[in-house]
């Protein structure tokens, strides 16, 4: 179980200075496979990929650079492209281009994809009109990658909340024991046991989804120039339950700058909306998986998952001082919550 929130170490090609005369070169040389040519931008970078923008308007399209060699990335290359070619432009980026080799003008693998214009939601943007686009944004995904043909689930139906907090609080014992210790930690556990299991009873029964985005945080969603939210950066997506791409966006415990705070009311709506939607749709017949109050509980139990997890995502960055903000403000927004 690894967090992707986003780190600063240098690629295995070396830094960015060394990578961009590189790309510029590949670029103009037309060597690069899914690009045309254009201008080189930086976009930014997570603890996986650094992602750069090449060429302008329609014919933008983003290089994905790898910042570790590739086994040692969380999840297969391949596998994040080959999600990315059953999304629809329309809900957010999709495939264009893998190269699995190092033996290029990069000397390391990449993948080029579509670029998705816009700006990475706000606080500030969160309205019934925006909640409403993006609860059809992501029941719509859903239907579309329910049809993908992947492997079968390993497991037919999710985990419980119990199960999960389990799996997650042994993967840091194990890894980085020292997250489990801090005074907020301790404190906090026990009440968060006590939380996921009075939200067991939702969990009874629910089809696990073929694929999930996975990572639907405010990061990861883009509002376009027509008012439109659509995903990027499905490194994530795998076999899961739907409820979790409700969860991360944002709600009561926030902390860090991958959630925007929303009251209980905005959640509910945000929820029944995507219950009603997904209801329509011909795909979704499983009412255990969008009854909305089964769906508003399991989502209420990913957060609390989500959130935690990240706090010791957080607290296992020591000497960091934005890390030890972000821990700050995760355990402050995890305890009133709790408290209630």
């Amino acid at each position: 179980m690894t967090v992707d929130r986003g780190m600063d170490t240098p690629p295995p090609t070396g830094t960015d200075d060394d990578i961009a005369p590189r790309i510029r070169a590949a670029v103009d040389a037309g060597e690069l496979r899914g690009v045309t040519g254009g201008p080189v931008e930086r976009l930014g970078a997570g603890e996986s990929y650094t992602a750069w923008r090449i060429g302008s308007g329609e014919q933008a399209r983003v290089l994905r650079l790898p910042r570790l060699p590739p086994h040692d990335l969380p999840r297969p290359m391949e596998t994040e492209y080959e999600v990315l070619r059953r999304v629809p432009p329309e809900l957010g980026t999709s495939a264009v281009a893998l190269e699995s080799s190092s033996d290029n003008p990069l000397g390391t693998p990449y993948m080029v994809t579509t670029h998705v214009p816009g700006r990475a939601l706000r606080a500030t943007d969160w309205n019934p009109r925006l909640a409403t686009a993006l609860a059809h944004q992501i029941a719509r995904l859903h239907e579309a990658l329910a049809t993908t043909p992947v492997p079968a689930p390993s497991t037919a139906f999710v985990p419980s909340a119990r199960e999960q907090g389990e799996e997650l609080a042994t993967w840091w014992g194990e890894h980085h024991p020292q997250t489990l210790t801090d005074p907020r930690v301790r404190a906090l556990l026990p009440t968060w046991r006590r939380e996921l299991d009075r939200l067991a009873p939702a969990f009874e029964a629910v089809p696990t989804h073929r694929l999930i985005h996975g990572d639907a945080v405010a990061p990861n969603v883009i509002l376009g120039p027509d008012g439109l939210p659509r995903l990027i950066d499905f490194e994530w997506s795998g076999p899961g339950d739907t409820a979790k791409d409700l969860a991360l966006i944002g709600g009561r415990v926030t902390g860090g700058p991958w959630y925007l705070p929303m009251t209980s009311d905005d959640v509910t709506a945000f929820v029944t909306e995507y219950s009603r939607y997904s209801r329509r749709s011909r795909l979704t017949q499983d009412s255990s998986a969008t009854d909305p109050q089964r769906l508003l509980e399991r989502r209420d139990a990913y957060e609390l998952l989500d959130r935690l997890g990240n706090l010791l995502y957080c607290l296992s960055r020591p000497g960091e001082a934005r890390y030890g903000r972000w821990a700050d403000e995760l355990a402050r927004s995890l305890t009133i919550r709790l408290g209630d």
